[in-house]
């Protein structure tokens, strides 16, 4: 099958597409890494104290969050 297959409306214009499994699923990949990076971009651009893992999870464990 040729990607994408689109659908048309009346007037022609695509309103939809046609994706293989494989293609759908590697798109969502795709999409959770850039979530990932714009994630980690925000964070590293915030004022916010950064902690280590196991420290914050020590903070965390003794309620001091």
């Amino acid at each position: 099958m040729k990607e994408p297959r689109m659908i048309v409306n009346e007037d022609g214009e695509p309103v939809s597409v046609i994706l293989s499994i494989s293609t759908y699923k590697k798109i969502l990949d795709e999409l959770e890494e850039l979530e990932e990076i714009r994630a980690y971009d925000k964070a590293k651009k915030s004022a916010d104290e950064i902690l280590p893992f196991e420290e914050a999870l020590d903070k965390f464990k003794r309620k001091d969050v």
